[in-house]
């Protein structure tokens, strides 16, 4: 099985904090879906997690940008002390040497978050002459310092299952967040380029990179 992210946004669940430049509200940003099947000999599960609510990105600390106007390329670096998210999630396969099976309620929380957007572009001109930014790649590398995860009702409620498990998933987390790590960028670095390519619709690129 290969990795694969898939990521549904409710653009009418997003309510926007500027409607002219059509930027997200991020406390909280909420996501209609996020999907994730992953095989590897580590982790074989299938994780959905529903109605998402991000808690914390308003706190996300801009580091630096590095821009390359000729290579039309750009990096931003930022960190966040700590990002919760809540949902509803429907999860089943193994986790290392595991079975793991349930749905119900989601705590995941990251902390010291360092990571990056980046990506290529390229110019379009519309009819009222201006070029505008059109983003042709995209990456969103992240690592984090911590994870903790609480998933209720796994086993169908079986609480002492559900506790080593909810524990082992904790003891673990960076063996988890080795496995997982990639789909999840792969997914929230989609919600970076969506938002950023709603922006760049309305802001024409001598706006956002004004000549000195």
């Amino acid at each position: 099985m290969e990795n694969i992210a898939t990521l549904k946004t409710s653009y009418f669940l997003l309510y926007t904090c500027d409607l002219k430049y059509r930027i997200p509200r991020l406390d909280p940003l909420v996501i209609e879906q996020i999907k994730i099947d992953q095989g590897t000999k580590q982790v074989g599960l299938s994780l959905e997690l529903n109605k998402c609510e991000m808690h914390g990105l308003q706190h996300t600390k801009f580091v630096k940008a590095n821009v390359d106007i000729k290579k039309s390329h750009c990096q931003w670096d930022f960190f966040l002390d700590r990002l919760v998210i809540l949902g509803k999630y429907n999860v089943s396969g193994q986790v290392l040497v595991l079975p793991i099976t349930g749905y119900g309620d989601a705590n995941i929380t990251v902390s010291n978050v360092t990571f990056s957007y980046i990506y290529d572009w390229k110019l379009e001109k519309k009819s009222n002459g201006l070029e505008y930014v059109v983003i042709t790649h995209n990456e969103m590398p992240f690592e984090v310092g911590d994870m903790k995860i609480k998933l209720q009702n796994l086993f169908n409620g079986d609480r002492l299952l559900g506790d080593n498990m909810n524990r082992f998933l904790n003891e673990n987390w960076q063996e988890i967040m080795k496995e997982l790590g990639p789909a999840m960028a792969e997914a929230l670095g989609e919600i970076f380029r969506r938002t950023l390519t709603s922006m760049a619709e309305v802001v024409p690129f001598k706006n956002i990179f004004p000549k000195e």
